[in-house]
């Protein structure tokens, strides 16, 4: 019983978690035709890198709650504590990777146009 709790609160968590994503999906239009200037390039480029932004946070925010949790849960067993500890540094870099390509894009543009 209890796993299956687990198990439909886990769904719960990332259903709500992946939510705001789903709502503003409607994003930008997407160009029918061949690229054909450099603006076409870094729209793209800002519309892979703004879904890659959205995934990597998604994701980093689970990595966290599942890190607190095993916190929570190790009961001061040093083993438990380190796989928590490791989890959340994990989530940590992964957020710093997030920000990293937002500013990745910001550089492509600064050096495509001028």
């Amino acid at each position: 019983m209890k796993k299956i709790i687990s198990v439909a609160s886990s769904i719960t968590l990332v259903t709500l978690l992946l939510l705001p994503v789903v709502v503003l999906a409607q994003g930008e239009e997407i160009p029918t035709g061949l690229i054909t200037s450099v603006d076409d390039i870094i729209a793209l480029i800002r519309r892979l890198a703004n879904w890659f932004f959205a995934i990597l946070l998604a994701v980093s925010l689970i990595f966290i709650l599942m890190a607190a949790l095993a916190f929570l849960t190790s009961s001061g067993d040093p083993a438990k504590v380190e796989k928590a500890r490791n989890m959340l540094l994990y989530a940590v870099i992964g957020i710093g990777v997030a920000f990293l390509a937002q500013a990745f894009v910001q550089l492509v543009r600064f050096i495509l146009v001028p």
